[in-house]
């Protein structure tokens, strides 16, 4: 069926905007749709859903390499925000708002600023809203399409395909992930056309078929994307190119579906698709067919990439139509592991994780940082880290007008890390990640900018470990992806490379506001948007792999540097001799390192690859698995690939005996593990979390928990029947153990509670009997200060009441009898 745009999104107009926003609120959206900062855009019915870039200064702003060391330093500070923002429009002027602004993360009918942008843009923009259609894959053979088959090396690797059949049932409950791919323009193929002569459209409609007589420039550019919208009218024209041809119209697909004439031509050089002057005419047949176009670019995209001159102002272009018809893959070497490796020293290892097997590792990692208390150099100043507190071989000294490039912000220090690896025995660098990626999601958070304790969210647990895992999971996934930071990039200095920039007078970085942080934001979206053409579930040589990436974009890292006269950073093997991206020799030393230490570390992390390394820690292939078509296309994975040892929804605790351990001091031990989550959720409703003690996470049950527990009303039932069953199981294998001890402890205080009531630093007011208790009460204040009787002639009194009491008797002339237990 089509999908028919809902009346309310019709008849909107920027008036009702403004009614729902207010003016400012408005005028602030509205700008920030002119600048091009929406981007990423969907539309289900009437719900619209977008990512909005709100960078920190304004445009033409940005620190230049000039300025003093004040202002250098605080635009080193800057960089953009991403908001992702989904609003369904109920009618004109009603609809619901969900954004990861300051507002709350709840459906509100308040509009804010990023939700006014969303909805700008939909007024200007309609075409760019996608609806995720059904995936059409090309019938056509490009010669970068992979055609081969992939062999199962075991037999629990058959379950690649076996996934495949479930997913078709899902995909109405997928949930769309950010565009990967952010250097295509938001094109709008109409408005590319119109910039064609008209000469050169009927030659475009000729090759479909379309009738030219009579028709007007505006008619002839509704009727070619009336044809473009055709998969079928598209690969018929694709078969009829030469082979050439195609590998080029492939090849610009996959680098990324736009590039001026310059990477036009280096792209067309390094395949090898002919002589100089055949460029030219596979170019001009490939524009007669609307397979590309030749475009400008306006002004607004030019600043959303943040390039603007001459020589940019023309690109190539694949229109989105052609893209989606042709859905070209990326073509691989084939790796074979041989039988039997991995038993020998020597021999290759295969390293694999499970599915969201990281998450569980985040919550050892957050609970073992909670109440941890960084120093100065740890915190995030404006200095950031010290250089020496890292571990890295930085030259301060300046070479040639240069300067090292300082760390990232909130860098963790080595000795905060190794105090870290010995209650989570993880890599460091694994380590470094994991503190990261809390840090995206507030996870892991300090009060506020200047405090120094860290602190985790009462419910980290269950956002990690709980039934929502898997959606917590592509979240968090999907900021990492977005993060504007260049850590991955200041990694490199591990395999002994230097990064450098130009330094101003002062010796201090001269480099535009978020300039690194961009470029490297952009190197691993364009990484991981490639990745996700490969084929899943086959062994990818990684050797091959690089080289075809060089071809294809070998400045994926430095992607504005090539264009200025002098690059304002590097990288440097040797000092004083930067390495050339145009050199495959240069270029695998830096880039094709960034693209292992990715594979084999990140995308590894979050269970997105399996790799294989050699004995001294090479990467020597890779392969996609079903969790990167989760994570990469939004498709929603069965449950059976979620994690292992999932456990049915209402089950108290697994199916075999809980594995729960007592330390000496009395703390329950229990396994960081999905599978244990409901042991896990029970505990944490009594006891206090405390950490994390080997490799495990550590709880304690104290009065105030158990009380806090039972003032909610919760009932010990559940929690006594499972320390029974476990207390009985290590009875077994060893009698009277501690978790037997602690077991007594606990059900004395639970039959004691409600029971007994203990009084400390209070007066107790024994009177003879009731009559001179009536009398006192009669005379005094004494109802005053009672606090609670015990029996109706022992009254427990406030702390100072005493002395009040025996003054207003000896006004009457009356001395009370005087008990101090002080003493005996």
């Amino acid at each position: 069926m089509y999908d028919v745009v809902p009346g309310a999104l019709q008849r909107l107009r920027e008036a009702d905007i403004i009614s729902m926003a207010g003016l400012a609120v408005a005028s602030l959206g509205q700008e920030y749709c002119r600048i091009g900062a929406v981007y990423a855009t969907k539309r289900q019915g009437a719900r619209l859903s977008g990512i909005v870039e709100v960078p920190n200064t304004p445009p033409g702003q940005a620190a230049s390499t000039t300025n003093n060391t004040e202002e250098t330093e605080q635009a080193n500070l800057s960089s953009p925000d991403l908001y992702s923002v989904a609003v369904e429009l109920r009618d004109r002027i009603t609809c619901s708002v969900i954004c990861t602004c300051s507002q709350s993360p709840a459906q509100s009918s308040v509009v804010c600023s990023h939700a006014a942008a969303l909805l700008y843009h939909w007024l200007a923009h309609p075409l760019t809203f996608t609806t995720n259609p059904a995936t059409v894959v090309s019938s056509i053979p490009l010669p970068f399409e992979n055609h081969n088959s992939p062999s199962p090396l075991a037999e629990e690797e058959t379950d690649y395909a076996t996934h495949k059949t479930q997913q078709s049932r899902l995909l109405a409950q997928a949930r769309p992930v950010l565009a990967l791919q952010n250097s295509l323009p938001p094109g709008n193929t109409a408005e590319v056309l119109a910039q064609s002569g008209l000469s050169e459209l009927r030659s475009i409609a000729r090759s479909y078929d379309i009738p030219t007589n009579s028709l007007s420039k505006q008619q002839l550019v509704d009727a070619i994307v009336d044809v473009l919208k055709q998969p079928e009218a598209i690969r018929r024209v694709v078969a009829t190119l030469e082979k050439q041809q195609r590998q080029l119209l492939a090849a610009l697909t996959l680098a990324g579906g736009f590039m001026n004439d310059e990477d036009v031509r280096g792209l067309f050089e390094r395949f090898s698709l002919g002589s100089p002057g055949q460029l030219q005419n596979m170019l001009h047949t490939l524009q007669g067919k609307a397979l590309i176009v030749r475009a400008a670019l306006n002004s607004s995209f030019q600043q959303r990439i943040g390039l603007i001159g001459s020589s940019l102002d023309t690109n190539w272009y694949v229109p989105p139509e052609v893209r989606t018809a042709l859905q070209v893959t990326l073509p691989i070497t084939p790796f074979t592991i041989e039988a039997g490796s991995g038993h020998d020293a020597d021999s290759p290892k295969v390293l694999h994780v499970e599915p969201y097997s990281l998450l569980a590792d985040l919550l050892l990692v957050a609970r073992a940082l909670d109440g941890k208390r960084l120093e100065r150099t740890e915190s995030g100043n404006e200095g950031g880290a010290s250089t020496a507190s890292l571990g890295y071989s930085l030259n301060p000294l300046p070479v040639e007008g240069s300067v090292a490039i300082p760390p990232p912000q909130n860098t963790p220090s080595k000795a905060l890390l190794e105090s870290l690896q010995a209650d989570v025995p993880r890599p460091l660098p694994f380590l470094r990640f994991a503190i990261r990626v809390l840090g995206l999601a507030d996870i892991l958070y300090r009060d506020d900018p200047g405090a120094s304790i860290l602190h985790v969210l009462p419910n980290a647990a269950e956002l990690l470990l709980g039934p929502s895992r898997a959606e917590v999971a592509h979240e968090l996934f999907t900021h990492w992806l977005n993060q504007p930071t260049y850590k991955e990039l200041f990694d490199l200095q591990e395999a002994g490379l230097r990064l450098r920039c130009r330094a101003t007078p002062l010796n201090q970085p001269a480099l535009r506001s978020g300039e690194l942080e961009v470029e490297n934001k952009e190197a691993r979206q364009t990484l991981v948007a490639l990745l996700a053409q490969a084929p899943p579930g086959q062994w990818i040589n990684f050797s091959a792999f690089a080289r075809f990436i060089y071809r294809l974009n070998p400045t994926f890292l430095q992607k504005r540097q090539h264009q200025f006269p002098s690059p304002h950073w590097w990288i440097e093997q040797e000092e004083g001799h930067p390495l050339h991206p145009a050199q495959l020799n240069d270029w695998m030393s830096a880039e094709g390192r960034y693209l292992a230490q990715l594979l084999q570390g990140p995308l590894l992390w979050w269970g997105v690859s399996d790799v294989v390394i050699s004995s001294d820690e090479h990467l020597l292939a890779f392969r996609l698995t079903p969790l990167a078509d989760s994570f990469m296309r939004g498709i929603l994975l069965g449950e059976q690939f979620i994690a292992p040892g999932t456990y049915l929804p209402g089950a108290l605790a697994p199916a075999s005996a809980p594995i729960i351990q007592v330390s000496e001091s009395g703390d329950l031990l229990v396994p960081c593990a999905f599978a244990n989550w409901p042991l896990i959720e029970l505990i944490e409703r009594f006891a206090e979390a405390r950490g994390v003690h080997a490799a495990q996470l550590c709880y304690r049950l104290t009065p105030k928990s158990l009380a806090d527990a039972f003032s909610s009303g919760e009932s010990p039932a559940a929690l006594l029947e499972l320390l029974h069953r476990a207390a009985e199981y290590q009875h077994a294998l060893a009698p009277g153990g501690s978790l037997v001890r602690l077991l007594t402890q606990l059900e004395r205080r639970i039959a004691s509670y409600g029971r007994v009531r203990l009084y400390t630093d209070v007066s107790l007011l024994e009177a003879a009997d009731q009559v001179v208790l009536r009398e006192l009460s009669t005379t005094t204040s004494l109802n005053e200060q009672v606090v609670r009787p015990i029996h109706p002639t022992l009254l427990i009194l406030k702390k100072q009441a005493i002395e009040r009491l025996t003054d207003e008797l000896k006004k009457r002339g009356q001395v009370p009898l005087l008990h101090d237990s002080v003493g005996g």
